[in-house]
């Protein structure tokens, strides 16, 4: 695997689109963005060779919209086509590169881990409450005690290693973005009860801990992943609605 890009500077409003060498795969990305690294951490776990083009998706190249009607990351481009949305990039990319398929290819355990995946939306849900906690500390006992409760839905739903079985398949990878934002929120005074160390916490959350250890430390993570300081600044400037810097950490 070989992803090219990764720590390069965002293009916005006025910039360039890269020229794009026949045959190359290519995806659009935001740094900071979980659906966007949901998407990275699939073409990276699946071993694909990559060109990485990150964007700020605040003041958005023009001639992006070509590729996404919202401007909106992720997308990917190859041999023409362009595939949009997180929700629909893993799959495609399974049935375009079968030989490393993630999903199983038997229907009932395809199905269970999609519909185990579904569940795990609900730490995507958890993540606003954080936001508002960053804008106002007040509002900390209310609002991480549904974190909590969607934290223990998601310990008692790890049943083996990882979500999909011994070893980290859809459901993992596709949900590990929303842990982490919340581990980058952990890092925050003031915001949630939970050590950063090793999130989500030993005592609370044991499983939820060796899972989320043994992903951010992978390959496929590590790849495309931001730094805990880096990502928390960027969460609490988009939470209050400070400058973003899309080349935070370069």
């Amino acid at each position: 695997m070989v992803l090219t890009g990764v720590t390069s500077k965002a293009i916005r409003k006025g910039g360039a689109e890269p020229p794009l060498a026949p045959g190359t795969f290519r995806i659009y990305n935001m740094r900071f963005c979980p659906w966007a690294e949901k998407a990275m951490i699939y073409v990276a776990a699946k071993g694909i060779d990559a060109e990485v083009i990150n964007l700020n998706v605040t003041d958005k190249p023009e001639w992006y919209f070509s590729k996404h009607y919202q401007g909106k990351a992720p997308a990917i481009e190859h041999d023409g086509k362009i595939v949009i949305d997180s929700g629909f990039i893993p799959e495609y990319l399974d049935d375009a590169f079968p030989e490393t398929r993630i999903l199983p290819t038997d229907p009932y355990e395809k199905a269970q881990q999609k519909l185990l995946a579904d569940r795990l939306t609900a730490v995507a849900h958890a993540v606003p409450c954080l936001f508002a906690v960053m804008r106002d500390r007040s509002l900390k006992d209310e609002k991480q005690a549904k974190v909590f409760e969607v934290l223990k839905m998601a310990e008692e739903l790890l049943t083996d290693d990882f979500y999909a079985g011994s070893t980290p398949g859809f459901p993992d990878y596709v949900s590990f973005p929303f842990f982490e934002k919340i581990w980058w929120s952990a890092s925050l005074d003031g915001v949630v009860d939970l050590p950063t160390s090793s999130f989500p916490g030993v005592e609370q959350y044991p499983k939820l801990t060796r899972w989320f250890s043994s992903l951010l430390e992978s390959d496929a993570v590590q790849s495309v992943t931001q730094s805990i300081r880096d990502g928390a600044e960027f969460m609490n400037a988009y939470a209050t609605h400070g400058e973003l810097n899309y080349d935070l950490g370069l």
